[in-house]
């Protein structure tokens, strides 16, 4: 009698422990989520912030100004392993025409400078220059 109450003793602590460390797992995998959804949501405000700026690197190329809209694509958004944010967008709603842009920040003193760097699609090349080849 006393070994069948020592072994459901066993049992019962056993499975207090595996529920216990199975909630603390789920409690952890939740809070990476929303501290990725919440890192993910930073991401999106610098892009926001830094729209004028993306607009005017990709005209910067436009020799022919023929880009009428540029386009950001939000569900893009990355964090850049070397710092700062990655995003794809592309002009006059023709997705072949594309660029990607990185949007870095540096601190000059107490200032905070943003630095926007990338490249272009050979066809959004071709599209600004006029070239047909």
């Amino acid at each position: 009698m006393f070994k069948w109450i020592k072994r459901q003793r066993i049992i019962s602590i056993v499975l207090v422990v595996i529920v216990v460390i199975g909630l603390m797992v789920r409690g952890a995998i939740n809070m990476k989520k929303e501290s990725d959804r919440k890192f993910q949501e930073e991401m999106v405000k610098e892009v926001k912030k830094n729209e004028k700026r993306i607009e005017r690197f990709v005209r910067s190329s436009d020799e022919n100004k023929v880009v009428k809209t540029i386009t950001i694509d939000y569900d893009s958004i990355e964090h850049n392993p070397m710092g700062g944010v990655m995003v794809d967008g592309y002009v006059n709603g023709d997705k072949e025409l594309s660029f990607g842009v990185i949007i870095s920040n540096n601190y000059v003193g107490d200032k905070r400078e943003y630095n926007i760097s990338g490249g272009i699609s050979s066809k959004l090349d071709d599209f600004m220059t006029g070239d047909t080849n």
